[in-house]
């Protein structure tokens, strides 16, 4: 199925944990009968008077004991953690955030208090509520959030909830193994199905230390116990949690798949299979050959010709994005299935599915070579084809050779112009189809002029320091695609407030942000225009008869990332990109330019390069910056060039331009 951020399940589970003594560990496989009589399980003395994390001193908060327990017959997951807080800071770990797909499930029986070093306790009385998250590039998520009671040093946490999908959702089962804390004790168990026609469940662990035994009981029921995990440590900047986090993936096998099958095998078989679907689909040569002939001219060139039809395809109803609009996808499920593109063309309205499929047909109608490429979005973690499990390849683009080369569309991402991949569908590995079972292939990584912010101020610096005056902003290719995607459930009045708190994060404190036009929003070919009215009190600053103005008033948001003397984990940027920017800064009447900053130059190499020039126009100032970040991967041990390089941004940004009165220069 089309990868559609408004259809993932986000399966980030928050560890927030607690665990107790080994005696119990059996509770996990009690019935869900006796299981939902039982109370907390008991606080042993011990972990009550626990002081610091004996096998990870200095630790702020560890979890002591954490079960999950998924039941594929009730599409249901329930959690119990339990942590003990040592310092001030671990008691940040009483504020939980449990992220989950609000299409696709919902948070139950949620319970939680804290138990006091005295051993009194404090239920938790309050509310949950939804919270919407921000990551890096945009990306949200929804949790349930809620802070528990009196939670201090030395008290132990623990709550339980259960997870419930809507069983019209394809959702995943995993056991997300490793949480944020230090885990003492942690203890998983998966149900499989239980009915007669069931598939049976097979795994693959990930990186999960020790190997443990994933042990099956008398009833079918997996078990897995891992003990003493470290916490992954997140980071700015850091690679998708689930390809660092340690989990175990379950697969659903049909019996009648082949048995001890290669990796090879797996997937030739799993390729034809899909290359037959997608040439049933297309099988309608009249109907397309209609299409071509009154979308293409027969003298175009072949990119026009292929521009034209991507356009066609867009132009489609595509209904992959009505999941979240009230009414659409009940309407939608009424209808028929679209057997081909015939019926496709007749009713106007596909899947991101179907039209990615209409492509490939047009392209091949219009004398292409053209196929599906089914590929592992890197948004959630890289291919791992010996996994042998086809649910990797979540999102769907589409290869055509033109003039020589291979091009890659999206026609289905309705905010991606031709020629824009979305971020997680470049430099990515997929299989291209075709009768023989398909190849992999690599799909490139963009270039870094192929997402850029333009970003042109004319400011005045008034007599009291106030800089205020006008700013455009331009969002171009994957940057733009990126915002449109976003915020494309938003309102006129939200894409405006989520645009304004953007461009107060380039500023400094205190900044005034007020938009006043956006233009481009549904033109994806053009970029998106913003402009806005800036006041910013305090900019220019004394210095005895002179006046100190910085360069910019952009702040450059990259070095807050790297402000860490050490990283653990590596540098993960979603895409190259490019900043370009241009300030002109006007003074008031009576003062005087005495000095400017000379160019300043940074090129480490590695894809990293960055230039500041200041030149005095009369009795202005203008600035031409470019910051220019053209790669996306890069180890720990390359974390002391990079900081050191964005602390020469962050240094070169802060250069000041030199003011004095008129009068003052006369003088001397």
């Amino acid at each position: 199925m089309k990868l559609n951020p408004a259809r993932k399940i986000i399966r980030k589970v928050v560890f927030a944990a607690s665990l107790v003594s080994i005696g119990i560990l059996a509770v996990l496989l009690q019935s869900e009968t006796s299981r939902a009589k039982d109370d907390w399980l008991p606080v042993p003395p011990e972990d009550l008077a626990l002081k610091d994390n004996p096998a990870s001193p200095g630790a702020h908060a560890m979890i002591l004991y954490r079960e999950s327990f998924i039941d594929a017959d009730k599409s249901s997951e329930t959690d119990y953690v339990r942590i003990k807080i040592f310092t001030e800071k671990g008691k940040e770990a009483g504020n939980v955030e449990l992220p989950y797909s609000r299409i696709q499930s919902t948070i139950e029986d949620l319970r939680a208090r804290t138990i006091r070093p005295d051993g009194t306790v404090v239920n938790f009385e309050g509310k949950a509520f939804d919270k919407e998250l921000v990551k890096g590039a945009g990306i949200k998520y929804v949790a349930k959030t809620f802070s528990l009671p009196e939670v201090s040093p030395g008290c132990i946490i623990e709550y339980k909830y259960r997870q419930q999908f809507d069983t019209d959702y394809y959702w995943s089962l995993e056991w997300t193994v490793q949480g944020d804390l230090f885990t003492r004790l942690a203890r998983f168990a998966i149900k499989p199905p239980t009915r007669s026609n069931a598939p049976a469940l097979y795994y693959r662990k990930f990186m999960v230390p020790g190997d443990p035994n994933v042990d099956k009981q008398k009833d079918g029921t997996l078990v897995m116990e891992v003990h003493d995990l470290p916490g992954l440590e997140e980071e700015d900047l850091m690679p998708p949690e689930n390809a660092l986090r340690a989990r175990v993936s379950f697969i659903y096998r049909s019996a009648d798949d082949p048995q001890n099958e290669t990796s090879e095998q797996f997937w030739k078989r799993i390729g034809k299979r899909l290359n037959d679907s997608m040439d049933r689909f297309i099988d309608k040569k009249n109907a397309l050959q209609s299409v071509v002939g009154q979308t293409v001219a027969a003298n175009d060139t072949p990119e026009a010709k292929l521009q034209k039809l991507y356009a066609r395809v867009q132009s489609v109803h595509n209904t992959s994005y009505d999941v979240e609009k009230t009414g659409q996808e009940e309407k939608r499920e009424k209808q028929k299935p679209l057997n081909n593109v015939d019926d496709l063309l007749k009713r106007g309205s596909a899947n991101g599915q179907e039209l990615t499929y209409l492509m490939v047909g047009l392209a091949r109608a219009a004398g292409f070579e053209s196929s599906m490429v089914y590929v592992a979005p890197r948004s959630n973690s890289p291919f791992y084809p010996q996994m042998q499990d086809e649910r990797q390849l979540s999102a769907e683009i589409v290869w055509v050779r033109v003039n020589n080369q291979d091009v890659y569309l999206d026609p289905a991402s309705q905010f991606y112009p031709y020629g824009v991949l979305p971020w997680y569908e470049t430099g990515v590995n997929g299989l291209k189809l075709n009768k023989q079972g398909g190849e992999f292939v690599s799909v490139p990584l963009s270039e870094a002029k192929d997402s850029i912010r333009e970003r042109h101020a004319d400011m005045r610096v008034e007599e009291n320091g106030t800089l205020t005056g006008t700013m455009d902003v331009n969002f171009l290719g994957t940057w733009g695609s990126g915002w449109r995607e976003d915020e494309r459930e938003s309102d006129e009045a939200g894409r405006k407030k989520a645009l304004e708190d953007q461009i107060k994060t380039w500023l400094p404190g205190g900044a005034a942000v007020e938009i006043t036009s956006i233009t481009g929003w549904d033109k994806t070919s053009e970029p998106l225009h913003i402009a806005a009215s800036v006041k910013l009190p305090g900019f220019a600053t004394g210095a005895g008869h002179r006046a100190l103005v910085p360069i910019t008033f952009f702040r450059a948001t990259e070095p807050d990332s790297f402000t860490p003397e050490k990283r653990v984990n590596a540098i993960y940027f979603h895409y190259p990109y490019t900043e370009k920017d241009s300030l002109t800064l006007h003074f008031p009447n009576g003062y005087k330019i005495e000095s400017v900053p000379p160019e300043a130059k940074a090129n480490p190499g590695g894809g990293f390069d960055y230039d500041a020039a200041v030149s005095q126009d009369g009795a202005a100032v203008k600035v031409q910056r470019q910051l220019v970040v053209a790669g996306i991967l890069y180890q720990p041990k390359y974390y002391p060039a990079l900081r050191k390089f964005f602390n020469t941004v962050k240094t070169d940004d802060d250069a000041q331009i030199v003011l004095h009165p008129a009068q003052s220069s006369e003088n001397r």
